[in-house]
Formats: structure tokens, C-alpha cells, sequence
């Protein structure tokens, strides 16, 4: 029998495949976020249930295994029937089974700290289950003595003598037994070598697992999940504790066994998770390591939680629950089948629990995990699905077999021929250094940057969304604009709606609905910098919005956005800003969709939007910038958060750049592009190009100038300039002079993007032209560039600048940023030429941010959604996975900081696509997803917050 064929099913096995056999490997390395348990209802009654839920794990089953074994390690540890159900520790089956059958030529999973606590465990239930009376009894003071100290250590020891054949079962033979023979020689013998073959060999042993549990600072596990002060004890004795502990209260009443059981169940499974953290994959780590490539699998049996099975099920589901994102989590993924209801409140914790309507959200929701709102250790989504009865009618879906590419030999065989190739060059005396060793003569390569694949993967719609594939796209950026109002004002009716219809329902029934602002930059000034952030807040407000409205819980809130068009350079900002002030007032009191509860936009650092933002900030209303960076914009109020990295980050990295990178390029060089790489050299002067009247140019200027000077004294000089005002022919001549006078200078453009149009027109009107000049700008320069404001010759200018989120199909994107590019895709078109502009998922972030905050504030208090309960939960600390990187607020965020370590990019501009030339910051939660380094070799430092 196939897999039941309910709606959704075979999106769901295909999410189940690729869960179990990732694309990326890099989602498995021990800093990932997990997956969601998947708990699937059959619904039925009695054998009828239980046939059904073997049919479900039956057919899973089958895609994990091949012909003749397993193509992934796998557990159903409830296959056998419990010796003890009830009491029966699901943690020792699972790993037992995971290192049963390896797959082919991947090689045997080692799991020695399991293994060392499960002997422990097993010893101390085997113990706890004597009576304490009669024929080999053990009084509880007896056990006590036996489960801790050298008592437990000596007794786990000679167990494992007494199976194992190596080097403790020889030495153990080499203590001669005190009887028999001459006894003063027996004595002597025994005297000598008990402290050498007896003590000795236990006490290395006791040393051994004492450093790998409790004093190694990499993988001490035992120490760091009990925040444990003096890990110098015996390790027996740190353990034992916990060990005897629980032992006793085996033997009190079933409640008392029961929470026994369950922390016993907890030691076992930290103690798994700690081996599956050591066996993570890498790239370019041993032959073991580099063949897993796939999640572990839990197939497990949901029977009614009130029966003895299901409180195994149960007890191991809390277990799960307590361990959810420790080391080696990422790479376990749990399934259960049969009756879950009463399964999560069971196991006694909080989990973010979403029934879906279709498994094909289940399946999404694999691909991508659901967001989680507030802060990183919050309880963890919990999915759960019911199938409807005809789906079990028939033979069902066949269901494909699992085949992870199996290597053409096995690691060990590999590590040896490994191991002869390299003796056999350090043999015969073959250099391992890189080809073309560096000449101190010549000028490093130019920092070009790499190109970036641009398979970001198939465009994907929003489910239950029903809007039409490229339904966003128009190549007029007017008509573009007005076709993504006109969707938001859809999203707004139907939260709407909903809210009309559940009006008259228990409140804990009711959708809730509230009112954010979104104060736009002016779509007639630079209808692409609008146009992207609408469509990011667009696609954020889908996305939410829909979630919300699939929530039987009702605990999410739908937002309708309310969009309000600041003006030329955001001159009417203030304007716009009272005018919410006021309509905040006048909804305060109404508590529903009227009710305004935050701003976000101000897309640029300018004078007048930090006027803006201090007047909501005065008036307590929270808001939000997407792409305003300027420090000085951080002091508009305790109510103001933004959303982009601030200009002290943003200038040490141009600095660092200009001074540390070859950018400059060398006289007789290659062009880059048709004689091959060009040879260049770091930059001992700075030109900086600002506006004094400009909030962000002004500032980001001067500091530029600062640093730069701090590394060249003198070498920053600082020219004023304006588009609007200003001679672009003077300020071309005065920079080519500067050039001419010293080949080694580099621009620092932190004026505005139309001015710097009018300035490369002249620039090419000077005696200058036909020399290569080398500029670094904003992320104005960005989107200007994406739009073919300006056209230039690439042999006559390199040019580098800023951006906020990594090019499309970057590697390093999270699993949130790569889900954004597919349906920016699929609604705006794959080759849309905005895809790559950084103002969209900022946009999407700030939406993201208010949306959790908003969220939260339900969930703490139903209803009770305002801006001070948004203000609240916005100080709380926050860590979410966002479109441009991860979201870290700090608790309180004192001074309104931007998320810590904000993701930030250089790129260079070329004919075609970008080159990606640095990325430093936090582009996901995990800690695989964080750059610390870039340049060349990796050279130099990130610049990081130093909060």
C-alpha cells in the first residue's frame, strides 16, 4: 500500500525527500535551526487506526531505504514491542538504530557518548528494578553507594572489559587473581600490578570522559546543559549525581518513575545529539564527515497519549522539546503518526502548534520553517496534519526510493589512499604552495570580486494567496507601482473581512486586525527605490497575513498597510508624521483595524525624516526604517528602530577596502575584461565627495575622512558638492587633478546618485579620460546602476558600492532570503531587474520585525494590541531570520541601534551582473550564516558592533 493520497500528499513527499537529502548541506552543520516535528493525525478508531499509521510510516519507511539496506540512518523505535511499555526509554532504540546498517560506503556512525551514558542509564535502571528485600536485594542506601563515584565507574568498567576485545580486556588479564598458587608471590604480583594494570587504566578512563563531557570547552556538552561550576569533580560523580537521583525515584510511585523516565530520557538524548554535533558534515573535513549529507530520521508511533505506548511517545516528544536547537538538533528529523492530539500538552511544554489545512503546507513548510517570532530560544513550531477518511481508500501514492549519490568507495579506504598520495609528495619533495608565488615587485591581482550563480531556484507562489503568476510585473515603473498598491488594498480588504466575520465570536475566536503606515519615498523621484520596497512589504504582508488567516489559534494578527507618499527627498516627512500622530490618537481606543500601531519606511537619512521620526518617537509610536542609515538618525528616540547597518560599519569597510584592497588600478595594466586580470594596488589617497546639507552624506563623509586619515595622516581630502547646486565640470577637474598628482587615489562618492551622473559626464570631458578611475559609493549608487541611470565605459572606471542583501543564489543566503528571491520570482518575473536591489527585503524585514512585535503583544494579551504593547515587545531581545540577514535586537536596544552585526555587501559593477567582492555580518541566525572575515585569504576583519 502506497502513501494515503490526500490533498497535498505529493508536494509533501517531495518536501519529506528533500528535508531528508537537503540541497544545501550547510543546513545541517550544528548552528542551523531544526526542522519542525511533523505530527500527522489518521484519524480512525481502534485496529483501523492503528493500521492506518502503519500504512503512513510504512510508506516512509520505504523512501529511506535501497534494495538491500538503507540509503539514510533511521529509527522506528517502537517497531518491536516494549519490554516495559510505559517505561520503555525511546532514545536507546533510536540510537541503537541509527548506527545499524550504514549506508553504503558512508561508514559507521560512532556515537560513543551515547553509548558511555546509555551503559550508565541501562546500569542504573537495571539496579533501581532489585528488591530492596529478599533474595538479591539492594536496599536504597546500597543503591545509592552503587551509583556514583568509583562504585559506578568500576562496575561500567568491568562491563565494558567483559565485551569488548582491546586493549581493557588484555590488561585486565595481566592482574593475577588473589588466590591459588604461592600466596606471597600472588600477593607481591597483585601488589606491583594492580596500580598499573588495574587503577591506572580506570582512571585514564574516568580522566577520558570527564574532558569529553565536562572540561572540553568545543564539545563539553554534560557541563554546558547543566551550567555546571566546578566540572574538576570525577565525571562519575557529576553524572552519578543525576544517576542515583533518579535511580531511587524509579522505585517510588508511577509518578515519581514517570518524571524519572523522562529526565533519564533527556540525558540519553543530549548525550545522541552530542555524537550527531561531532559527526556534522563539512566540505572539507575527513572522508566520515564529508559523506553525511543527510538528516537523521525518527519514524515515530503517536497511540493515544493516555495509553502506556503513548506516554513513551510522549515522554520522548518532551525529551525532543527540552533539546530542540542544542548541538546536533539540525540534523534530526522527527514524523510521527497515529493520534497526536494530547501528544504535545502531554509532554508538558509550550510548542508553537499550526494545524495546516493541506499537507502541501506542511510541505512548504519544510522547505521553508515557519518564521520564528521573537526571541531565538522561543518554543519551536509543532505541525500537525489530520487526513481526511477517502484518502486511505485505494493503493495510495507510490512513494520513490531515497538515492543520496553513493560514493565509489568507503571512508577508510579513502583516508589510506589519502594518507599514501600525500606521503608519496612529501617524499619526493613536491611543492604544496600556491602556482605563481607572490613577487614583491609586482602588484597583487585586482579585487574584482566573483561572480554569484544565479540560480536562486524555481519561482514558488504563496499559498492560498490567489494572485496570478507575474502579476507585479509592468517594465513602466508607474504602472509597476500602482499594480502592487493595488494588491496591498486586496490584502487590506480581506483582513478586513475577516475581522467583520469573527466580530461576533468569543474574543479567543476573533481575527485580529490592526494598522501600520508605510511613509514612502516619492514614486515620481525614483520610482525604483518605491516600487522595491513596496514589493518587499507586498510580499511580507501576503506572506503574514495569510499565516494568520490560516491560524485557527488566532493568536497572529493580520495587518492592513496604509501607504502614504512623504514627497520629493521626504520634504513633506514631518507632515506625514503628524498626521499619524493624529490618526494614532483618534484609534487608539477603537481596538481593531483602524487601530494605527506602527510606522515603517523613511528610506533615506535626511533631515526632515528624522525630524519625522522624532515626532512619532515624542508621541510614542513605534517605528521602523528600512534603509536609513545614518548614526544620527538613531538619536530621533527610544520608539525609533533601524533596519539598515549603521554608517560607522558601513565607512570602515569603504575604508578598509580603499586602503587594504587592490582597487587601484596599475599604468600598463590589463583592462579587466580583454587582456586578461589587470594588476593593481591599494589606495594612499582619498578624494570624499559629500553633501554638507545632507544628513547621510555629510555624516558617512566625515567619517571616511577620519578613518582614512587615521591610516594615511593627511591622505583624506574632502570636497563638497551637490547635484542640485553645484558645478559638476569643477569638481571633475579638481578630482582628476588629485589623480594626476597621485596615480594611487581612490573616490569616495557619498553624494547623492544624481549628482554623481552629472559628474561622470564631465569626468570623461577631462584630460583624465582613457585613465582608469577607481570609486566606492553608497547604496544609492546600487540602485541606480540596477536601473541604467548611467552608462560608463568599464575600462575607465572601476566602480564599488554598498548593498544591503547578498546577489540572488548566493550560497550564504538563508532559507528566508532564498524563499523571498523564488517568489519575487514568481510574482515580479526571474528576471526582473530590480530582484537584486537591497530596498525590497529591507523593507520586507521592517515588516517582519512589526508583524512579530504585533504578534507577541496577542499573544501575551488577546486583543490588547496597541502601539505601547508593540513598544514592549519590540525592547524585548529579538532574533529573527530575515530577507537581508539576521534580525538581532538587543534587550532594550539602548540608543535604537540597528540589528547587531547587520549584514552588509560591496559589490562591483561590470557590464553584466555584479561581482560580489565583500559580505561581512550576520546573514542568518546560525552561525554558519556569519562572516567574520573577507579580503583576501580572508586577511582582514569584519567590521562588527561593538555592543
Amino acid at each position: 500500500m502506497g502513501f494515503p493520497n490526500d490533498e497535498g500528499a505529493t508536494e509533501f513527499l517531495r518536501a519529506f525527500r528533500a528535508a531528508v537529502y537537503p540541497e544545501r548541506w550547510q543546513v545541517l552543520k550544528p548552528a542551523s535551526t531544526p526542522l519542525p516535528p511533523v505530527l500527522l493525525d489518521t484519524g480512525g478508531s481502534g485496529d483501523e487506526r492503528c493500521a492506518r499509521r502503519q500504512r503512513v510510516l510504512d510508506s516512509l519507511e520505504r523512501a529511506l531505504r535501497t534494495g538491500d539496506g538503507r540509503a539514510v540512518a533511521f529509527s522506528r523505535p517502537q517497531q518491536l514491542p516494549a519490554d516495559r511499555p510505559g517505561e520503555e526509554l525511546l532514545t536507546l532504540r533510536v540510537g541503537r538504530d541509527l548506527r545499524t546498517q550504514p549506508p553504503r560506503h558512508v561508514g559507521e556512525l560512532r556515537l560513543r557518548d551515547f553509548e558511555f551514558v546509555a551503559r550508565m542509564v541501562t546500569h542504573a535502571i537495571r539496579l533501581a528494578r532489585l528488591p530492596r528485600e529478599g533474595d538479591g536485594a539492594l536496599t536504597d542506601a546500597e543503591l545509592n553507594d552503587r551509583l556514583q563515584g568509583r562504585e559506578l565507574r568500576d562496575a561500567l568498567y568491568a562491563e565494558r572489559v567483559a565485551e569488548a576485545k582491546g586493549p581493557a580486556h588484555h590488561l585486565a588479564k595481566l592482574v593475577p587473581a588473589p588466590d591459588g598458587g604461592n600466596l606471597v608471590l600472588a600477593y607481591l604480583s597483585r601488589l606491583l600490578s594492580h596500580p598499573l594494570f588495574y587503577s591506572l587504566p580506570r582512571k585514564l578512563w574516568d580522566r577520558r570522559w570527564g574532558h569529553r563531557l565536562l572540561r572540553s570547552r568545543r564539545y563539553g556538552w554534560y557541563r554546558a546543559w547543566l551550567h555546571l561550576a566546578h566540572p574538576a569533580r570525577s565525571v562519575f560523580d557529576q553524572v552519578g549525581d543525576v544517576i542515583v537521583a533518579q535511580g531511587l525515584a524509579l522505585r517510588g510511585p508511577a509518578h515519581e518513575r514517570q518524571n524519572a523516565l523522562l529526565e533519564l530520557e533527556k540525558l540519553l538524548l543530549r548525550a545522541l545529539l552530542s555524537d550527531l554535533h561531532r559527526s556534522h558534515p563539512a566540505r572539507l573535513a575527513g572522508p566520515w564527515k564529508r559523506r553525511r549529507r543527510t538528516r537523521r530520521v525518527v519514524l515515530l508511533e503517536l497511540p493515544a497519549a493516555d495509553t502506556p505506548q503513548g506516554h513513551d511517545a510522549a515522554r520522548f516528544l518532551q525529551a525532543y522539546r527540552s533539546a530542540y536547537r542544542a548541538p546536533g538538533s539540525a540534523s534530526l528529523f522527527v514524523v510521527g503518526a497515529g493520534e497526536p492530539e494530547g501528544h504535545p500538552e502531554a509532554a508538558g511544554q509550550t510548542w508553537h502548534r499550526q494545524d495546516v489545512e493541506s499537507l502541501a503546507v506542511v510541505g512548504q513548510h519544510l522547505t521553508d520553517p515557519p518564521a520564528e517570532h521573537g526571541d531565538v530560544e522561543a518554543a519551536p513550531w509543532i505541525l500537525g496534519r489530520r487526513f481526511a477518511d477517502p484518502a486511505f481508500a485505494g493503493e495510495g501514492l507510490p512513494v520513490a526510493r531515497l538515492r543520496p549519490p553513493a560514493p565509489m568507495w568507503g571512508p577508510r579506504l579513502e583516508a589510506t589512499a589519502i594518507g599514501v598520495v600525500l606521503a608519496a609528495l612529501i617524499g619526493t619533495g613536491v611543492s604544496l604552495s600556491p602556482l605563481g608565488g607572490s613577487d614583491e615587485d609586482t602588484y597583487a591581482r585586482c579585487l574584482d570580486g566573483s561572480a554569484v550563480s544565479r540560480s536562486a531556484g524555481k519561482p514558488e507562489e504563496i499559498l492560498d494567496l490567489h494572485v496570478t503568476r507575474n502579476a507585479l510585473r509592468d517594465d513602466d515603473p508607474a504602472a509597476a507601482y500602482r499594480k502592487v498598491l493595488a494588491q496591498i488594498e486586496k490584502n487590506n480588504r480581506r483582513a478586513v473581512d475577516d475581522e467583520k466575520k469573527t466580530a461576533a465570536a468569543p474574543i479567543e475566536e476573533q481575527y485580529v486586525v490592526r494598522t501600520v503606515v508605510y511613509v514612502a519615498p516619492s514614486p515620481t523621484e525614483g520610482a525604483y527605490k518605491a516600487l522595491s520596497e513596496l514589493r518587499g512589504i507586498w510580499l511580507a504582508q501576503s506572506r503574514f497575513n495569510t499565516e494568520a488567516h490560516r491560524d485557527s489559534s488566532r493568536s497572529r494578527v493580520e495587518l492592513r498597510v496604509d501607504v502614504r507618499d512623504a514627497g520629493p527627498h521626504f520634504e513633506r516627512a514631518e507632515k506625514v508624521a503628524d498626521g499619524i500622530v493624529r490618526e494614532v490618537e483618534r484609534t487608539r481606543a477603537a481596538r481593531d483595524h483602524s487601530t494605527v500601531v506602527g510606522v515603517i519606511g523613511f528610506a533615506e537619512s535626511r533631515h526632515e525624516t528624522r525630524t519625522a521620526a522624532r515626532v512619532l518617537s515624542e508621541h510614542q509610536v513605534p517605528a521602523i526604517s528600512t534603509t536609513a542609515s545614518a548614526d544620527a538618525m538613531e538619536k530621533a528616540g527610544p520608539y525609533y528602530r533601524p533596519m539598515a547597518p549603521n554608517d560607522d560599519r558601513e565607512s570602515t569597510l569603504a575604508v578598509q577596502l580603499a586602503h587594504e584592497g587592490p582597487v587601484i588600478e596599475s599604468d600598463g595594466a590589463g583592462d579587466g575584461a580583454g587582456d586578461g586580470p589587470g594588476r593593481c594596488e591599494s589606495a594612499t589617497q582619498a578624494v570624499v565627495v559629500s553633501t554638507e546639507a545632507d544628513l547621510y552624506s555629510n555624516e558617512i563623509g566625515a567619517e571616511f575622512v577620519r578613518k582614512f586619515d587615521a591610516l594615511e595622516p593627511g591622505g583624506a581630502k574632502m570636497l563638497r558638492y551637490s547635484g542640485d547646486s553645484g558645478d559638476p565640470a569643477e569638481i571633475a577637474q579638481q578630482i582628476c587633478g588629485y589623480v594626476t598628482a597621485n596615480p594611487r587615489t581612490v573616490v569616495y562618492w557619498s553624494s547623492r546618485v544624481n549628482s554623481f551622473s552629472s559628474f561622470l559626464s564631465s569626468y570623461t570631458r577631462t584630460e583624465c579620460t582613457g585613465r582608469t578611475l577607481t570609486v566606492i559609493g553608497g547604496n544609492d549608487i546600487t540602485n541606480a546602476e540596477l536601473n541604467g541611470d548611467f552608462k560608463y565605459n568599464v575600462s575607465e572606471l572601476r566602480l564599488y558600492h554598498t548593498a544591503h542583501v547578498l546577489p540572488a543564489g548566493h550560497e550564504l543566503a538563508n532559507n528566508v532570503a532564498r524563499r523571498y528571491v523564488r517568489n519575487y520570482a514568481y510574482y515580479a518575473g526571474a528576471d526582473d531587474k530590480w530582484r537584486n536591489d537591497g530596498h525590497g527585503p529591507m523593507a520586507h524585514d521592517a515588516y517582519l520585525v512589526m508583524s512579530a512585535a504585533a504578534d507577541d503583544a496577542n499573544a501575551s494579551n488577546r486583543q490588547d494590541v496597541t502601539p505601547a504593547a508593540l513598544k514592549s515587545k519590540l525592547d524585548n531581545r529579538i532574533a529573527l531570520q530575515g530577507t537581508s540577514g539576521a534580525l538581532r535586537y538587543p534587550q532594550s536596544n539602548p540608543g535604537s541601534k540597528p540589528p547587531r552585526d547587520k549584514a552588509i555587501v560591496i559589490e562591483m559593477a561590470t557590464e553584466g551582473e555584479p561581482r560580489l567582492v565583500a559580505y561581512c555580518g550576520a546573514f542568518g541566525l546560525g552561525k554558519e550564516l556569519r562572516r567574520t572575515t573577507w579580503g583576501p585569504d580572508d586577511s582582514l576583519d569584519c567590521p562588527a558592533d561593538s555592543r
